[in-house]
């Protein structure tokens, strides 16, 4: 191997891979606006949720069932695809409406943890209509992470 080369997989221009693994829904707001923000400048965001983010992703009945606690939908409707700023004095957006528009601000794809999914007892059929699916760790990091110019977590 020549001096200075990296060891490991190639990296590939603009792919970001993100381990998210709370259910904040501040957090949840803090991450979208940072890949939205990549995606619009032409990145591949491939998101991993699992741990406790799980409940966060559910469709609300299933979420309330799991003890999940989002923020109700602001009253003057839609926003035209940016979140506001989360702020100590203001709630965050409502998770779905944060993660439908980070799914669609580019070349993002939102999974869900299968073991994590497994853990809290729902699977992906509980999911929002936003996510893409179930997905392995292992498939995650050999596909998704390996190769990624920026890893981000949450």
């Amino acid at each position: 191997m020549p001096s200075g080369a990296e060891a490991g997989p190639p990296r590939t221009p603009n792919r970001v891979a993100v381990i998210f693994t709370t259910g904040d829904p501040r957090t949840i707001a803090e991450m979208a606006t940072t890949c939205m923000q990549l995606a619009r400048e032409g990145a591949h965001v491939r998101v991993f949720f699992r741990d406790e983010s799980i409940p966060a992703l559910c469709v609300p009945a299933v979420a309330q069932r799991l003890g999940y606690r989002s923020v109700e939908a602001p009253a003057d409707g839609d926003d035209g695809g940016t979140l506001r700023p989360a702020s100590s004095e203001q709630p965050p957006e409502p998770t779905e409406a944060v993660l439908h528009l980070l799914a669609n601000s580019g070349d993002v794809t939102l999974y869900a943890c299968s073991s994590s999914l497994y853990l809290w007892g729902v699977t992906a059929r509980d999911l929002l209509p936003v996510m893409s699916g179930a997905r392995g760790l292992v498939a995650f990091l050999v596909e998704d992470l390996a190769g990624a110019e920026r890893v981000l977590s949450y």
